[in-house]
């Protein structure tokens, strides 16, 4: 797979968290008990049970997807291009921000914080990497690596709360829209990743042409 199309799709990746995690994450038969991968931050802080999964998992996507917006900004050619990535890459990241009233809280300390800090990591990479020209560096490949390992991590979780949401129910529930679209773009990440670790390898000579990865 050549380098523009990888290239071409870490913003896709991105978008599709975004869209996900705001999309129906537990799909119950009644469309006002359906829950978003964002409404189940907050949800599972009060859902008997499933405190046995840290809430601030389920906003992962948000972050990964504002990282791999901002990446993407780097690698743009256009200004026009680089500052929609970059807007939407802060737009992405601010969605795990708790409302204002609990920034203090000491229970939403460690969500406010890990948001704070993936916002800055979002300016550095957006801004930092293209002023430096390397956004298809060292900081770049980690980025990529991090995104299918820790998306996965949420996705398993619903899975793992799902059934005390549907003992608090009384009914079933099932995988929504949301968490499938976030699946998809965490097997695309991964995918990704490994093209680009084969391709890099390739390049030191460490595999061969037309050897398997």
């Amino acid at each position: 797979m050549r380098r523009p199309i990888l290239n071409a799709m870490t913003p896709v990746i991105g978008v599709a968290m975004l869209i996900g995690h705001l999309t129906t994450w537990a799909q119950h038969k009644t469309a006002a008990l359906s829950l978003t991968g964002h409404e189940l931050g907050e949800f599972t802080n009060f859902t008997p049970g499933a405190g046995v999964f840290a809430n601030e998992w389920f906003y992962v996507p948000v972050w990964a997807g504002g990282l791999a917006l901002a990446l993407a900004a780097a690698r743009a050619r256009r200004p026009s291009t680089w500052l929609t990535l970059m807007a939407a890459a802060v737009a992405s990241a601010q969605f795990g921000l708790p409302r204002f009233e609990r920034w203090s809280n000491p229970e939403f300390r460690l969500q406010f914080a890990v948001t704070v800090a993936c916002l800055v990591a979002v300016m550095g990479l957006g801004i930092g990497l293209r002023l430096a020209k390397r956004a298809d560096g060292k900081a770049s490949g980690l980025v990529m690596t991090a995104l299918p390992l820790l998306t996965v991590v949420p996705l398993v979780g619903f899975l793992v709360v799902r059934p005390f949401i549907e003992a608090l129910y009384r009914d079933a529930v099932t995988p929504g829209i949301g968490w499938w679209l976030c699946l998809a773009a965490s097997l695309a990440a991964g995918a990704q990743t490994l093209f680009l670790a084969r391709e890099a390898l390739s390049g030191r000579g460490l595999v061969q042409p037309g050897a398997r990865p």
